[in-house]
């Protein structure tokens, strides 16, 4: 009986071998391997007459991380020979659109196997975009140690507005805001269902967590000239050497302060010192007693709603409505409403994201690419944006480098700008 069963036995496991060699075979086929991609770009309407040279051509692997760049040529085309993967292919260059500097981009997604690639990368039209006037220019959010390094210090989050442009600003109506989903993460949440039915593109408005905070004012009341800026402080106070490890004052003339009364003693956020102005609260949605900022990675957008901020959230948000200007998240957040704002009224955004893998969250004409960091937590390090050396040497003033790319436009920072002054002093 044994010698049958082993009769039938062997030639089974052989066939079965045999087929797990093909198979191992035909994977490194598929996986293993290089091949030729041509990325070439079409400029519709306006944009017919500009030079089609020297747009940056970034091909990113977005599973392991290989990143390939290039140039376009006269004919606005490129060849990148690469190895088969999932790829990202982002497109962008700064050039003068009717009088006016404007950023220039494409993305587009695809797989490039042996058999070629899921998607075609020939004529990628070219978007125009008007660069920043009133931008973010430092954003710290990692927090830092107690002075004596042996407890977290949570109370000096703060981010900088700065007025990137040739003209005076105005601040009055201009909100802050941050992306509800908090940190970043490896599930796409965004959906037709939440976006609303008439949605053409996924993530063409940004949810933003429902504590609405503007600038108050009726237009021109808080002018911010040509290269000044201002402070946004959750706890706006002072924060001292013998309490922190980067002591800084956030209670200083140009500092204004993200708190609402609601927040109270129990608040993660500290009331803000005498005399510092308050940002005003036209919404107060949102649950909690007090409004966060991830410490590891997060979004954060600058706007002007398209009208008054009171009207734009008075009717709220209604569960399983799947439009609106207030509504709630689908699955995970069920419970917590978002203040939708229109990617056409986002004046700025900066996307950190803490996993290489992690979707972005803002759409392409906001950042193209997230800033991937690897900084723990409570590390005291800021994130600030380049200097466009040429610019700044035409205007003579620093002109910050806004290119719509995160990935790009921003560094890292031992410490915070507003330390490093405090210290100085």
């Amino acid at each position: 009986m044994m010698k049958k069963i082993l009769y039938y036995l062997v030639p089974l496991a052989t066939a079965f071998l045999l087929c797990g060699c093909l198979k191992d075979m035909k994977d490194g086929e598929l996986l293993h391997g290089n091949r030729e991609v041509l990325i070439s770009i079409d400029l519709p309407g306006e944009l017919a007459s500009l030079d089609k040279s020297g747009f940056k051509v970034t091909m990113r692997n977005t599973k392991i991380g290989n990143t390939y760049t290039s140039e376009t040529d006269a004919k606005g085309e490129t060849r990148i020979d690469a190895e088969y993967g999932n790829y990202s292919v982002i497109i962008s260059k700064v050039a003068d659109v009717g009088g006016i500097s404007k950023f220039l981009h494409a993305t587009r997604d695809f797989v490039l196997n042996k058999d070629g690639q899921s998607a075609g990368t020939n004529n990628l039209e070219i978007k125009a975009t008007a660069r920043g006037t009133i931008i973010l220019k430092e954003v710290y959010f990692h927090k830092t140690k107690t002075a004596d390094g042996k407890a977290n210090y949570n109370y000096d989050q703060y981010f900088t507005l700065c007025n990137n442009s040739d003209d005076v600003q105005y601040l009055d109506g201009v909100g802050v805001g941050f992306h509800t989903s908090f940190n970043s993460g490896k599930s796409a949440v965004y959906n037709k269902f939440w976006l609303g039915s008439t949605s053409t593109e996924l993530r063409d408005s940004i949810p933003v967590n429902a504590f609405g905070f503007v600038f108050p004012g009726e237009g021109r009341e808080h002018p911010i000239q040509p290269g000044e800026e201002v402070v946004i402080a959750l706890s706006a106070v002072e924060h001292t050497a013998d309490q922190t490890s980067r002591p800084m004052n956030l209670a200083a003339d140009n500092v204004w302060a993200m708190y609402i009364d609601r927040f109270g003693s129990g608040s993660a956020v500290k009331a803000p010192a005498a005399g510092v102005e308050r940002l005003e609260c036209f919404c107060e949605l949102a649950s909690g007693n007090s409004i966060v900022l991830s410490i590891s990675s997060p979004a954060i957008v600058v706007y002007r709603l398209p009208e008054d901020p009171y009207e734009y959230v008075k009717d709220g948000a209604i569960k399983g409505r799947p439009y609106g200007k207030v509504m709630y998240q689908p699955t995970k957040y069920q419970s917590m409403p978002s203040i939708m704002v229109p990617k056409e009224c986002i004046l700025d955004g900066v996307e950190f994201r803490s996993n290489d893998t992690h979707v972005p969250r803002l759409c392409s004409d906001i950042s193209l690419q997230p800033l991937f960091i690897t900084t723990a937590s409570y590390s005291g390090q800021s994130y600030i944006r380049k200097v466009d050396e040429s610019a700044s040497e035409i205007v003579g003033r620093t002109v910050y480098q806004d290119t719509n790319n995160s990935a790009d436009d921003w560094i890292p920072l031992d410490e915070p700008t507003l330390c490093t002054e405090y210290k100085n002093r």
